[in-house]
């Protein structure tokens, strides 16, 4: 079977892309293991409200807005922001990726669930469904399967090395406080990463954790739930790799590699859909115009690792950065860092200004408040340098 451009995963990333290569005139073919409708992979389904307009979806899957986040520090401490303005929204994964399904189709993108990639080279992809075989032949080759792509291994493409296994529980209770959520940190709750528990559905509350190997997250998780909800029913859990860092490569003749996959991810935080999104436009765009291209197609494969560093790198380095000097810090250095933080004008900044994907900016943004540089100068030699 011919077509332009063939799309490895089917989670919000593989649609996007697979959307945007069919509104630019490329055929599509879109192939994803699952059932249609199957349950997600390991998302808290926290993200930024400019998220949903870059993924090109209404508002429908917004379960709540989130205007404040409680920190609890290892020593029980709590640490609370709150904004009066909308900070992040709360989504349903599920509706989400139908929604991204029903659009990818309109558009005229072949979908096909229940249908395994098993092999690709340059030009030629082979899948799976059932018992049968068959060859595609396409120009582009898009893997959108995840942090541990296969597409990435056919293309000898280096994958992202940095990752933490996280592992997420739905409790089957209503959150005390509906607009906010609540990160957990320290050694012996997520070492070398953080929790979380964030409301959800009404009556539900998503708990979660991710560790750095060679730790594994059950443990961990039971323990955070065994302390914050005893004797709570679990209704479901789920379990994935979150890259923490970009591919070195992501792209070469035949195939790009994109979302997860490329580690188009915030290093703080493992969220993928906003990074996962802009790049996913990049990703089809580069995709539909490689597929028409008669000559150029090289310049266009070697740009689009480029133009994906310009639309999320500040933020990837940022993060990449702070989280190597808060990987150095122990329980006892991050309580006196949060004591030099606490003070209200500082806290109460970072409530109102802090952005879930762009916290490369605070930095400039503290350059311009004085009154808050003592506190700041304070909190400089725990981490030490080079911050930035």
């Amino acid at each position: 079977m011919l077509t332009d451009v063939a799309v490895v995963g089917g989670g919000p990333i593989g649609l996007t892309t697979a959307r945007i290569a069919a509104e630019l005139g490329s055929r599509v073919i879109l192939f994803e293991r699952k059932q249609e409708g199957a349950a997600p992979s390991c998302c808290t389904g926290l993200v930024s409200p400019r998220t949903l307009p870059t993924l090109g979806v209404s508002g429908d899957s917004v379960l709540r807005e989130i205007r404040a986040v409680r920190f609890h520090l290892p020593s029980g401490k709590r640490i609370d922001l709150r904004s009066d303005e909308v900070k992040a929204v709360v989504i349903d994964r599920t509706k989400l990726e139908m929604e991204l399904l029903l659009l990818a189709r309109e558009i005229g993108v072949d979908v096909r669930f229940e249908t395994e990639a098993v092999s690709a080279e340059a030009g030629k992809l082979m899948v799976q469904s059932g018992s049968e075989i068959q060859s595609i032949t396409a120009p582009v080759i898009v893997g959108a399967d995840g942090p541990r792509s296969r597409v990435a291994d056919w293309f000898s493409l280096r994958q992202p090395t940095n990752l933490i296994v996280a592992m997420q529980v739905e409790l089957e209770e209503t959150s005390s406080h509906s607009d906010q959520v609540d990160v957990f940190v320290g050694e012996n709750v997520a070492p070398g990463f953080l929790g979380w528990s964030v409301p959800a559905e009404d009556g539900i509350t998503r708990v979660g954790l991710g560790v750095l190997p060679p730790y594994t997250p059950h443990p961990f998780v039971d323990r955070l739930v065994a302390e914050l909800s005893p004797n709570v029913h679990i209704r479901a859990r789920s379990a994935g790799w979150i890259p923490l860092s970009p591919a070195p490569h992501s792209a070469t003749t035949g195939a790009i590699l994109v979302g997860d996959a490329a580690g188009h991810v915030k290093p703080l935080t493992g969220g993928g859909l906003y990074t996962g999104g802009l790049c996913a436009r990049i990703a089809g765009e580069t995709a539909a115009r490689v597929a028409g291209s008669e000559s150029g197609a090289s310049d266009l494969l070697a740009a689009y690792p480029k133009r994906c560093l310009d639309a999320i790198g500040k933020e990837q380095a940022f993060g990449h950065s702070i989280r190597q000097h808060l990987s150095r810090l122990r329980d006892e250095d991050v309580e006196t860092a949060a004591a030099s933080l606490d003070d209200p004008q500082f806290l109460q900044f970072l409530a109102d200004h802090a952005d879930i994907d762009r916290f490369h900016q605070l930095p400039d943004r503290l350059a311009s408040e004085p009154r808050l540089w003592t506190t700041i100068l304070r909190i400089i030699p725990l981490l030490g340098p080079s911050i930035g």
